[in-house]
């Protein structure tokens, strides 16, 4: 299901907080720390399962659409 517009905002919000170096994708560094905000529990085998599962294109980054697609699809 899309993401509503406020849904779009917010999670806009959340992936530019968490796109550190603000270069417009999140990488596998900023991935984790953001994994670690959430106080997820999760090793670093399993951190690389989940990113390459956000990223659909296989580009090695999280393009914001990704995210977007990632947090509605849960």
């Amino acid at each position: 299901m899309p993401a509503t517009p406020e849904e779009f905002a917010q999670l806009s919000e959340a992936f530019n907080y968490n796109d550190k170096d603000k270069d417009g994708s999140i990488q596998f560094d900023e991935f984790v720390s953001m994994l670690a905000d959430l106080e997820a529990e999760i090793g670093p085998d399993e951190a690389r399962i989940g990113f390459r599962a956000i990223d659909t294109n296989g580009d090695g980054v999280i393009e914001l659409d990704e995210f977007v697609s990632w947090w509605t699809e849960r």
